[in-house]
């Protein structure tokens, strides 16, 4: 099946991307990832435009950007989605897959934008218990940083921090280990999918409502 990899940069895409990667069933022709407008870059995940492409690079598949306005409504968004699946149906593309763990709704709902374009929806890691799912991360020598935490969970002062078994150990136990309810974001800057570790620099670290979230961008020449 050739497919689409819905990229958001952090783990749980990782893990899905890795997992689709070692079935022979699997063609992953490209990342797929929405940006925000003036900012550019991935709404929660603080990574610009610039790192994203690094980091696609560096795992060795094309990116496909769709980009999205400031202040998007969801109107707006179902819009531009639905533009880019018709597209990728038109170049012969087969199925979408995403990173999701257990959330149903979700799972409904990006079902509900595909079913018009004749796309297959893959959840590669879908039920997969989430500890489980964060160790075995950790297990096959990924590595990522937390670059954003709601302070109604966590403590700011997790941003910038290494997602390993410290931090996994630090969680309290309403926190999901892989931040499934938006709890935390992360990105993932090497791992075995990847050529070479991507560099990248904290340029600030945003505070927007209960949300503390670094800007990451490529790591400036010195």
């Amino acid at each position: 099946m050739n497919m689409i990899f819905s990229w958001s940069s952090g783990k749980d895409s990782a893990m899905g991307l890795y997992d689709c990667l070692s079935h022979s069933h699997f063609q992953v022709k490209t990342l797929w990832t929405t940006v925000s407008g003036t900012n550019r870059s991935i709404p929660f995940h603080g990574v610009d435009t610039a790192l994203l492409k690094k980091q696609a690079d560096a795992i060795g598949i094309p990116l496909t950007i769709t980009n999205l306005p400031d202040n998007c409504t969801n109107k707006q968004y179902e819009k531009l989605v639905r533009k880019q699946y018709k597209s990728f149906r038109q170049e012969g593309l087969e199925g979408v897959a995403f990173a999701d763990l257990y959330l149903e709704d979700i799972r409904h709902y990006r079902n509900t934008l595909l079913q018009d374009y004749q796309l297959k929806a893959i959840y590669p890691i879908w039920k997969q218990p989430t500890l489980h799912t964060a160790k075995r991360f950790l297990a096959h020598g990924f590595k990522a940083i937390i670059t954003t935490v709601d302070e109604t969970n966590l403590q700011s002062e997790w941003v910038g921090e290494p997602f390993d078994e410290t931090f996994l150990e630090a969680l309290p136990e309403h926190v999901d280990p892989c931040g499934e309810n938006g709890e935390f974001h992360t990105f993932v800057y090497d791992g075995p999918i990847f050529s070479k570790a991507v560099s990248f620099d904290i340029q600030e670290i945003r505070k927007k409502g209960s949300f503390h979230t670094a800007r990451l961008t490529t790591k400036s020449k010195r």
